[in-house]
Parts: structure tokens; sequence; C-alpha cells
């Protein structure tokens, strides 16, 4: 039993370490493809990139937080200001294909979280 979860934590940390590699690569094609999706305009992209680390920073604190009770309020929260932010850069059919993709995103991710914790039990 104890080889198996030296042999776990092991494995765990071999993927956050190629994770944390790949993450900026990640990253930029990521935004690349939404700046184009969005067709962003030269002026536009700075204060998105800007406000799409604030909200990965943000992502990185509510992960963090330890009193599961206050999550639903804390990401609503986050949600908030962060389509408010971006409300301010971007215009008004750019800010409807963001919400689109963003809520898709969301609801995305929050299946597949669904789905491991299933799994794993």
């Amino acid at each position: 039993m104890k080889k198996m979860m030296i042999a776990l934590v092991a494995m765990v940390m071999m993927v956050m370490s190629v994770n944390a590699q790949s993450y900026s690569n990640y990253n930029s094609t990521t935004f690349e493809r939404m700046s184009s999706y969005l067709e962003l305009r030269v002026d536009q992209v700075e204060p998105m990139r800007t406000a799409m680390a604030q909200f990965s920073t943000s992502m990185e604190a509510f992960y963090q937080l330890k009193d599961a009770s206050k999550g639903g309020e804390a990401w609503e929260k986050i949600q908030a200001r962060h389509k408010a932010t971006v409300k301010k850069i971007l215009n008004e059919q750019q800010y409807d294909k963001y919400v689109k993709m963003f809520d898709l995103t969301v609801k995305n991710t929050g299946e597949r979280i669904m789905e491991q914790q299933t799994a794993s039990r």
C-alpha cells in the first residue's frame, strides 16, 4: 500500500511538472485563437490579455479556497467582475461572442470535473 501511494504521488508530481512547462504555451495559443474568434482590434489585445491574466489569478485563489460553503458566492463574484471588465474592452458583438464562449467553457469544465469526481469514487 505504501509503495502504491509513493507511486501515485510521483505520478502526480510528473504530471504537474509537464503541465507547468506547457501552460504558458497553451495560454498563448488559446489567447491567439480567442483573439481571432473575437476579431480583436490592436488596441484591445493588451487589455484583454490583462483581463485574462487577472481572471486566471482569481481562479487560482478560488481553487485555494478552504471554506467550501463560500465557493458558490466567490465564483459568482469572480465571474461578474471578469465579465464587467471584459465588457468595458469589447464592443457589443464581441462581448456577446465572448460571453457565449465563456459560459460554454464554464459549463464544459464543470461537467468534466463532475465526471472525474464520479469516476474516482
